[in-house]
């Protein structure tokens, strides 16, 4: 054979060696691009699971601490009618007076003053809502005595129910001989049992029946 000849038959044979190698390496390569692929598809589909199972507690856990805190009431009758006492004020804008108790229509009745006007303002059982108002004119002695007045309706019923250890029923600015007192009464073991404080000086006095 001549070295021409033999040239022609190696250089076949090195293109054939040479192409076997690029099949070989590519056929690895893409074996390599499936594995992260598969890969990449298994994370997505961990990631939506994941996903799904965290939002589920979430809305759940919302929705149970909502309801709860949506309930908040007085728990007892002197607190139900002190709330009330505040609420009515905000709403006329003013000086409770009195306060009656909801046996009657279910409503707290609490009478403010606003200047020369008395404001009777119906308060729901639990204190937390004005039901309706109503105007009246307000006594020239009686706004007298409020503006002297250095002790609050609603301080004259805490200090009686602390002094007595009742529930508040019911509460007013009363008059006795020209002097004007806070006149409360409470509760005590399901009796009532009135007392008269001092609109200044505070003093808690159980009224006695004259016999």
């Amino acid at each position: 054979m001549s070295n021409r000849t033999a040239r022609r038959l190696a250089v076949p044979a090195a293109l054939a060696l040479t192409l076997g190698l690029t099949l070989t390496a590519c056929a690895d390569g893409s074996g390599d691009d499936g594995a992260p692929a598969g890969d990449a598809t298994t994370s997505a589909g961990a990631t939506d699971d994941t996903t799904t199972d965290d939002t589920t507690p979430d809305d759940g856990g919302a929705a149970e601490d909502t309801s709860p805190s949506a309930s908040a009431e007085p728990e007892h009758r002197t607190a139900a009618g002190l709330l009330a006492i505040a609420t009515a004020e905000k709403k006329a804008g003013g000086t409770a007076f009195a306060i009656d108790d909801p046996d009657r229509d279910n409503t707290w009745e609490v009478d403010v003053a606003t200047g020369t006007i008395s404001i009777e303002v119906e308060v729901s059982a639990d204190g937390t809502e004005v039901v309706r108002t109503q105007e009246d004119d307000l006594d020239a002695d009686d706004r007298r005595a409020l503006a002297d007045a250095t002790l609050s309706l609603t301080q004259a019923i805490e200090r009686t129910v602390a002094s007595s250890g009742g529930d508040l029923d019911d509460a007013e600015l009363d008059e006795d001989d020209g002097r004007y007192h806070w006149s409360v009464t409470v509760l005590v073991d399901g009796a009532e049992t009135d007392y008269r404080v001092g609109t200044q000086d505070g003093k808690v006095v159980q009224e006695r029946d004259d016999d």
